[in-house]
This record gives C-alpha cells, structure tokens and sequence, in this order.
C-alpha cells in the first residue's frame, strides 16, 4: 500500500491532480484480455489530462515495485491501470451504504479481489 500511496502521490504532484478518495483491485486475467490494475477515484481536482495520469501513476508504479514492473514488461501479464474517474460523494455514499460513516471506518485503499470495486460500481446513484 505505500507503494501505491507514493505512486499516487508523484501522478498528483505532476498532474496537478488532488485526490479525495481511492480504492484499487484487480482485473483478472483471462483468455481474451491481461489483467491490470483497476483504480477507482474521487478527486477534488481532476487531473487535465487523465491520460498523462494514467501514464505518469504507471511509470511511478514501476519504479517503486519491481514486481509490478516485471509484470507490466512489454504488457505480457499486466496492462497499463485502468482509471475511473468518480463523481463526487461516492465514496461517501457507499460508506454511508454500509453504515460505516464515521472516523474509524475508511475506504479500503487495494483490495486483492474485486469486491468493493464492483459494489461501488454497482450504485446506481452515488451522490
């Protein structure tokens, strides 16, 4: 998690970029498509390019964890993150879905499966 915490620190400083609130977990791979990284983020400023975000956490990424960076070689297992821009409150919503406002409850930040991507996904109406 440190990785991913400096990883998103370095994408922000260089995109301008401020985030609110985060979680990360796995895409799985299969036969048709690699796996990756899917990131779901509120920010209370959007990047002005996602793209050179996208690239900027990536690259930052690699050069933290050499394990990742062994797995994104030439996108043989891993590609690239993906990143889904949430609008603002999800993270808020979701929460208070799950009765867990309050200070000692947090956005998990990665996860090793997809659990809370696909709950948080799954709103219809976040805000």
């Amino acid at each position: 998690m440190d990785n991913a915490e400096k990883a998103l620190a370095v994408a922000c400083e260089k995109c301008q970029a401020i985030v609110s609130e985060y979680t990360a977990g796995p895409v799985y791979f299969n036969q048709e498509k690699r796996g990756a990284h899917e990131w779901l983020i509120e920010f209370e400023q959007e990047p002005i390019d996602l793209g050179f975000f996208i690239n900027t956490l990536d690259n930052a990424l690699k050069s933290l964890n050499s394990d990742y960076e062994a797995k994104r070689y030439h996108d043989m297992i891993l590609g690239e993150p993906i990143i889904r821009v949430m609008p603002k409150n999800t993270f808020y919503s979701w929460l208070k879905s799950k009765g867990k406002l309050g200070g000692q409850h947090k956005v998990p930040r990665l996860s090793n499966d997809r659990k809370y991507i696909e709950e948080i996904l799954g709103m219809k109406n976040p805000m």
